[in-house]
């Protein structure tokens, strides 16, 4: 108790405070006050002195202010939810792509379709690209229409297939691994349908592009791939012959123009080069 009384004493003993001269020993200023005031004028400013620095490096923004931090989050959650919503996307599309698929092996033709497909599109957007037949395409049709209308070909039959591009086949057709094939052809080149039927799906994957899916009636169907761009819809009546797309490189399965072809019947692929020659 003593120690402390008398500690207590010595702080509230009134000191004179001053600053002399060194040349002449002149007084240049003092005040006078208690040591206990004096602790706690220094410790006040050295608090004051804490916090406006602290104040100061977060209103500059530097390291510890968390305005940084805070940037780079909301940066991060912006490209979490664009990731979120492309994926979002890519598993609905993918989606639309199996339904019509599954439609095909199933051999059922929509009437009212609510897949989505691709708005269309005006000749103006291809500038010199021909996409209407050629005479021998039309007598070629004229001829497959004949024969159906006059019963000359038989359930059994298989039908007369058209190629839908002339090229080089650079990727034969593989059961397993590769259920098509792929014709090395010319940019923007129109593809035809090979045979007439009706547009199950036109539309867009991540993987294979712009894809258009016919269904030809009879156990048979075709898909065509990698397209630049779909000249049909989802439910369009098309003949044998008539440019359903345009030959591209879309999608990240695709390494340069050309187009991945598949024929199916009886809800499983077959070899198209068995039924079409796609050589020029």
């Amino acid at each position: 108790m003593g120690f402390w009384k008398k500690f207590v004493d010595k702080s509230r003993k009134s000191l004179k405070y001053s600053a002399s001269d060194p040349t002449n020993f002149e007084e240049v200023w003092s005040f006078t006050s208690t040591r206990i005031r004096v602790v706690s004028l220094l410790v006040v400013l050295l608090l004051g002195t804490g916090f406006g620095m602290s104040f100061f490096i977060a209103w500059l923004g530097g390291p510890g202010s968390g305005k940084n931090d805070t940037t780079i989050e909301r940066k991060q959650l912006e490209e979490q939810f664009e990731k979120i919503a492309a994926l979002e996307e890519e598993a609905q599309l993918r989606n639309q792509y199996n339904a019509a698929l599954l439609k095909i092996l199933r051999g059922e033709v929509p009437i009212h379709s609510n897949i989505d497909s691709l708005a269309e599109v005006t000749d103006s957007d291809y500038g010199s690209i021909q996409t209407k037949p050629s005479e021998s395409e039309i007598e070629v049709s004229k001829k497959v229409k004949d024969d159906m209308r006059t019963g000359n070909r038989t359930e059994a039959a298989i039908p007369y297939f058209k190629s839908p591009v002339k090229g080089v086949v650079s990727d034969e057709y593989k059961k397993d691994s590769h259920p098509g094939i792929d014709v090395v052809t010319e940019k923007n080149e129109s593809i035809k349908a090979c045979l007439s039927g009706t547009v199950l799906y036109a539309g867009f994957t991540r993987q294979d592009g712009y894809i258009v899916i016919l269904d030809h009636g009879n156990g048979y169907s075709s898909v065509y791939k990698h397209a630049r761009k779909a000249l049909k819809k989802t439910g369009d009546r098309v003949q044998i012959g008539d440019p359903v797309a345009i030959v591209g490189s879309t999608g990240s399965n695709s390494t340069g123009p050309h187009l991945h072809f598949e024929l199916w019947y009886n809800q499983s692929p077959v070899n198209p080069e068995d039924y079409i020659t796609f050589t020029r």
